[in-house]
């Protein structure tokens, strides 16, 4: 139940969940007023700052915090509680402000700090561009979108071919800096909408949503000379089996569509290496 209401939250827009703060702050001050001053409603001004904080920003929670403060301080003044200086409301708004202030802003460090831990989980550590995960998760909604509007993509599977002579004659220090070279080539050879990460060891995959075959063959052509002028020039005895994987019609999953390219990437292997295999995946 709380995950798809936090689902629906993620959908809106930041204003929108702050409107549906506002409201919920005009509800809990009406409430308080009928209930009267002798019963404190306080506490439950903490829902909408936390609702407008954790999915808006701290920017939000400051504003339904001092909407919340000036209701309290409306819904005394109305309930006609007198105090023995009239300061002294307006003293208790701000203790009140201040405190709902200072929640806003625990939850929107925590909310960052959740923000950098979900990032870090998606990252490869080496490479820093996205792990097993980071890649589906991302992909899940290229695929969402390609599904929805009958879009082609392509998904590109690339294998290092003697990868491990890398590590065993020169070090897996300069392995790394191998698999770091790749990440930084594909990173900088593919458009902002293209996706890449590394699946483990050194095995990498692209997708290119909005591609079909000819957009694949000029892409995977570039990127490959890319990657080889790379290895040529610091003498790595390597090579690249590339399997291209060019759908007219989405696949029902992402592992589905990796397959595909996998096994296109295996006949490149089973056929001598450093190639690159198309093939159009139609219904």
């Amino acid at each position: 139940m709380f995950n798809r209401f936090d689902v629906f939250l993620r959908k809106l827009s930041p204003l929108m969940v702050t409107l549906i703060s506002i409201f919920m702050v005009v509800i809990l001050a009406l409430v308080d007023h009928l209930t009267g001053y002798e019963v404190s409603f306080s506490v439950f001004y903490l829902v909408p700052i936390t609702l407008a904080t954790w999915y808006g920003g701290f920017f939000h929670g400051t504003l339904i915090s001092f909407l919340s403060a000036m209701a309290w301080i409306l819904v005394d003044w109305s309930a006609g509680r007198h105090y023995s200086h009239s300061l002294i409301p307006v003293w208790n708004g701000g203790v009140r402000f201040g405190f709902f202030l200072i929640t806003a802003a625990l939850l929107s460090r925590l909310t960052a700090q959740l923000e950098r831990e979900r990032n870090t989980a998606r990252l490869d550590g080496l490479t820093g561009i996205m792990n097993s995960r980071g890649f589906r998760e991302a992909a899940a909604s290229v695929f969402s979108v390609a599904r929805r509007y009958n879009r082609p993509l392509c998904i590109g599977y690339i294998d290092l071919d003697n990868f491990k002579s890398v590590n065993d004659s020169l070090g897996h220090s300069e392995g790394d800096r191998v698999l770091r070279t790749v990440a930084t080539t594909l990173r900088n050879s593919l458009r902002n909408a293209d996706l890449t990460g590394r699946l483990g060891g050194d095995e990498f995959i692209v997708l290119l949503p909005e591609t079909n075959q000819e957009g694949a063959s000029t892409v995977f052509s570039n990127l490959r000379t890319n990657l080889l002028a790379q290895v040529e020039s610091s003498k790595w005895p390597i090579g690249f089996s590339v399997g291209v994987a060019v759908f007219t019609q989405v696949p029902q999953n992402i592992d589905e569509a990796v397959r595909y390219a996998d096994g296109l990437m295996y006949r490149v292997k089973n056929g001598g290496k450093n190639n690159i295999l198309f093939e159009v995946i139609t219904p």
